[in-house]
């Protein structure tokens, strides 16, 4: 058993994973099936609200900009107050982000649906220096946290097909309510974690860094960030319009659609837990190489491949691009002083958030006078930041 035991462990880090971590899990599985089953078609939906591709990139810039602008301030609350609070405050807007959006009579009417869900990644960097803090393994921090995050991708491999399935039966409007109650469930699932109270743990462990040290990680944290921020910036003006190009340019039904984003969510499952074991046992930065290169070979064929089959592959490929952040916010937690890792997870999570914000409103510009245009400029600066990350981020 115990050899077994250290085989399995070599793929999955179960002896990293505690009681509380387990159940951020669960509520990302619920969480993020309810969300699922409208978010990869929610383009499609914006589109039917009368959007045309300028106000559909708007729509999903202000999404974003609502997150860049309480990130900072979601790390200032997880460094003073107990996380526990902290995430079921910040979740519990997420319920009414659907519920808005199911009301919408136009596409102006989903604006106050983006706040709240912006508004709540102000628990983002709770939950993740949650997390952090629960490992006391950090030689396997990046493997866990990619399993955190990948149990939320892992729920997208089934929702997006059902939801679009359930879209034709019994209409959008209905699976945005039945999102709302799964992200209910999910937000009481925090109730039953235990507290985690930053001021004690720093009390605990007395950490205190020299300044000039302090300010030496602080350094290589920022440009840990610009390099994140560099890549969603250039990811981000192609990769939601995906979908509308699926739909209008190919032709793919809403079901096909919703298809293509399960085999997408399955590659960030399966995709990211692999690479968290690169990152654990090579480098994170080699990891994050991989994955831009995965981008580019994902959008490349949507240039001249038609056949609905093949490009089901290219899903599962372009899922490997979307876990730059769980390698950016493992590396930043793995040097950050225990007194200021929310603030010091919630940098990179910000400046990447305003990139994301940013970006869809040029993709949506570029796309208006071609899809070829969008997905090129997206792809252009890929290559070349592949690069950079082998050879000049250090780990």
């Amino acid at each position: 058993m115990a050899d077994y035991r250290r085989i399995l462990s070599i793929a999955f880090p179960f002896e990293a994973l505690t009681r509380d971590v387990l159940l951020i899990c669960l509520s990302n599985i619920i969480g993020a099936f309810g969300e699922g089953l409208y978010f990869w078609v929610f383009p499609l939906y914006i589109r039917s609200l009368h959007a045309d591709y300028i106000q559909l990139g708007l729509v999903l810039s202000t999404l974003m900009g609502f997150a860049a602008l309480v990130s900072i301030a979601g790390g200032l609350l997880a460094d003073r107050f107990d996380r526990k609070k902290i995430l079921i405050l910040a979740w519990t807007p997420w319920i009414f982000a659907p519920l808005i959006y199911s009301f919408a009579e136009n596409w102006i009417q989903l604006i106050p649906g983006t706040f709240c869900w912006g508004i709540s990644m102000i628990g983002l960097p709770a939950a993740t220096a949650y997390v952090i803090t629960s490992v006391e393994d950090k030689r396997k921090l990046t493997s866990v946290l990619s399993l955190v995050w990948s149990t939320y991708s892992l729920s997208y491999i089934f929702a997006p097909a059902v939801g679009g399935y359930f879209a034709t039966v019994i209409g959008m409007r209905w699976v945005l309510r039945v999102a709302a109650v799964l992200a209910a469930v999910s937000t009481g699932i925090f109730f039953l974690l235990h507290s985690q109270h930053p001021r004690k743990i720093r009390e605990a462990h007395d950490e205190r860094l020299p300044k000039a040290e302090e300010g030496k990680l602080l350094r290589k944290i920022i440009l840990w960030t610009l390099f994140l921020a560099l890549a969603s910036f250039f990811i981000s003006i192609g990769r939601p319009y995906v979908q509308t190009f699926l739909s209008e340019s190919i032709k793919m039904s809403e079901i096909q659609v919703g298809l293509f984003g399960s085999i997408y969510y399955a590659g960030i499952t399966f995709i990211g837990i692999a690479m968290g074991r690169v990152g654990d046992r090579w480098r994170k930065s080699g990891a994050m190489a991989v994955c831009l290169l995965l981008y580019v070979a994902a959008i490349v064929p949507l240039f001249f491949v038609t056949e609905t089959t093949t490009l089901m592959i290219t899903a599962f490929i372009l899922g490997g691009s979307a876990i730059l952040g769980s390698f950016v916010s493992s590396f930043v937690g793995t040097i950050a002083p225990r007194a200021k890792r929310g603030l010091w997870v919630s940098i990179p999570q910000t400046f990447s958030a305003i990139a994301s914000l940013i970006a869809p409103y040029l993709g949506g510009y570029l796309y208006t006078f071609s899809p070829t245009y969008a997905f090129l400029i997206s792809v252009s600066a890929v290559p070349f930041l592949a690069v950079y990350a082998i050879v000049k981020l250090k780990d």
